[in-house]
């Protein structure tokens, strides 16, 4: 079977691209699970990790570097915002949305790219990963 070719006829390849893919870092599964829906339905595919371990150990094996990290403040093993450095230190240009029950004030100088207030919808989340991305998203 012939590859398919775009107007200008430029053979297009046979399987699709990959989606962008997004780490969410959270410990409660029911926000991992909405998290999952809302990012899937937006068209991204989504990597989880319960905790601040895992999440470094998916930013070391992930194929290519994740469009953006979805990390919430309290994590079982360490605060969210003391693994941002270690998440710059691994993907220096992975934007990190960090997210929280708590006020965004509450939390000056976490060293995100920005903040996500939960509860959140899926146009506030798609706003913050459209910000912390610089549009990419």
């Amino acid at each position: 079977m012939p590859a398919t070719t775009v107007s200008d006829g430029t053979p297009m390849p046979d399987s699709p691209l990959p989606r962008a893919c997004v780490l969410v870092i959270d410990d409660e599964p029911t926000v991992r699970a909405v998290a999952r829906v809302m990012l899937e339905r937006s068209g991204f595919a989504v990597e989880e990790a319960a905790d601040g371990e895992t999440g470094l150990a998916a930013l070391l094996a992930a194929p290519r570097p994740f469009l953006a990290v979805l990390l919430d403040v309290s994590l079982p093993d360490r605060s969210g915002p003391d693994l941002i450095p270690q998440i710059r230190a691994l993907a220096p240009d992975t934007p990190v949305v960090l997210s929280s029950g708590r006020s965004a004030e509450d939390l000056l100088g976490h060293g995100a790219d920005t903040f996500l207030a939960k509860p959140f919808t899926r146009d506030r989340l798609m706003a913050a990963l459209r910000y912390a991305t610089g549009a990419r998203a």
